[in-house]
C-alpha cells in the first residue's frame, strides 16, 4: 500500500471502541470485526489502529474522524492529544459528534435514501435516542438538520414492541420518509419488534446495524482528502455552530468582514488569531450572523487598553469555544513593535449563540 492513503474512522463509545478504514482502491469503509474495550486510558487507541490490516504505524494515517459519544471539551482535547502521541498530524485529527455521523453517513448512500426525510433510532443501555434528518438542496450547498428526542419510555433490559410502535407511529405517520435507521445493541439480540418492524418497513426502506457512526466517521476521513463533497454541506445540528462570529475591519478604507468562525463548523474546530490596529476605536464590533441571515451585534469596550497614538497600539483577538454555545473572545495588548512595549492588559467577552 502507498503510503499517504490511509483514513480511518473511530467510533468511542461509552463502552467499547469500533473501527473502520479506507485506503488506496476502496470505494466502501470496511469495519473491523473486533471490539475494543473503552478505557479511559486513551492510549488502547494504538491497539484500535493497529488492527487495520497492513498499517504499521497509525502516523501513516493521513485522514482520521473520530465520534464521541460524550462530546465535551476536556475529552476532545484528550483524545487530540493522543492521536497526535501516536505521531498522527494534528491537521489530520478531527472529532465530531454522533449527530454529525448520522448526517455523514445518510448522505454517503444513493441519493433516494435520503430524498425525503432520514429516521435514525439508536437503542441502547444509555436509552433510546430518535433523530431525524431533513436536507434541503439549494443550487450550491446542501442544508443537513438534524433534530434529536430522547425517547425515557423505552427500557433497555425489557424492551416493550407496544410501546416502541406506539413512539414510532406518533413521529412517522402521515410523513414521506425515505429510510429508517435501527442504530445499537437494543435492536438485536431477542427479536423483540414483531409489530413495530413491519410498521416501519411499510413503504420505507429499513436498515439495521451496529456500525454506522465507524463508517460514517470513515466517510468523513476519505472526505476530506478526496472528495471534498462536504464542504458544500451545511451542518444543522449539535456540536456544529449556529451562527458565525464575524469582525468589521477596515483595509484601506475599505470595509470588509473578516469570519472568525463560520455557522456550520464543529465548535472544536472553531478557533481564530488574527492581530489588529484600533485606530481612534473605543470598542470592537462583533456580529453574530445566524445561518438563517439574522444577526446580533455584540462590543468589546477597549476602555482599559492604555492610551497612545494613533495608531500606536497592536491587539491580538483570539477566539474559541467551549462548546457549540459558548465561546469566549480574549483581546490582548501587543504594544507596538519595539517602539511601544505591550502591557499586561487584556479582556475577555463571552459570546453565547442563542
Amino acid at each position: 500500500m502507498q503510503k499517504g492513503y490511509w483514513t480511518a474512522g473511530v467510533d468511542i463509545g461509552s463502552e467499547v471502541t469500533q473501527v473502520s478504514y479506507m485506503t488506496e482502491g476502496m470505494t466502501e469503509p470496511e469495519t473491523l470485526e473486533t471490539l475494543f474495550t473503552t478505557e479511559e486510558n486513551l492510549s488502547y487507541l494504538k491497539d484500535c489502529l493497529l488492527a487495520i490490516p497492513e498499517l504499521t504505524d497509525p502516523a501513516d494515517i493521513t485522514s482520521i474522524d473520530l465520534v464521541l459519544s460524550d462530546f465535551t471539551l476536556e475529552r476532545a482535547e484528550a483524545v487530540e492529544k493522543a492521536c497526535m502521541e501516536l505521531g498522527i498530524a494534528r491537521d489530520a485529527i478531527h472529532l465530531q459528534g454522533r449527530e454529525e455521523a448520522c448526517i455523514y453517513f445518510a448522505l454517503n448512500q444513493e441519493r433516494s435514501l435520503w430524498n425525503n426525510d432520514v429516521v435514525f433510532f439508536d437503542f441502547s443501555q444509555e436509552g433510546l435516542i430518535y433523530r431525524n434528518l431533513h436536507v434541503q438542496r439549494g443550487n450550491a450547498i446542501i442544508t443537513a438538520e438534524l433534530t434529536v428526542e430522547a425517547l425515557d419510555q423505552m427500557d433497555f433490559q425489557n424492551p416493550s414492541d407496544e410501546i416502541f410502535l406506539r413512539l414510532a407511529r406518533e413521529r412517522l405517520d402521515r410523513r414521506l420518509i425515505s429510510a429508517v435507521y435501527l442504530v445499537g445493541k437494543g435492536f438485536f439480540g431477542e427479536e423483540w419488534e414483531k409489530e413495530s418492524l413491519p410498521y416501519l418497513c411499510n413503504r420505507r426502506r429499513v436498515f439495521k446495524g451496529l456500525n454506522l457512526y465507524t463508517r460514517a466517521a470513515s466517510y468523513a476521513a476519505y472526505d476530506r482528502i478526496h472528495a471534498r463533497a462536504f464542504d458544500q454541506v451545511q451542518f444543522l445540528c449539535k456540536n456544529r455552530l449556529r451562527a458565525s462570529v464575524i469582525m468589521p475591519v477596515k483595509v484601506k478604507e475599505e470595509r470588509r468582514l473578516i469570519y472568525l468562525a463560520k455557522a456550520g463548523i464543529n465548535w472544536y474546530e472553531a478557533r481564530a488569531l488574527i492581530e489588529a490596529i484600533p485606530d481612534g476605536l473605543s470598542e470592537l464590533e462583533i456580529i453574530l450572523r445566524s445561518w438563517n441571515g439574522k444577526e446580533k451585534i455584540e462590543t468589546i469596550p477597549l476602555k482599559e487598553f492604555p492610551k497612545r497614538e494613533r495608531r500606536m497600539t497592536r491587539l491580538e483577538l483570539s477566539l474559541a469555544f467551549a462548546n457549540d454555545r459558548h465561546g469566549v473572545i480574549f483581546v490582548r495588548d501587543l504594544g507596538f513593535g519595539s517602539m511601544v512595549k505591550a502591557s499586561d492588559v487584556s479582556v475577555r467577552k463571552d459570546i453565547v449563540i442563542e
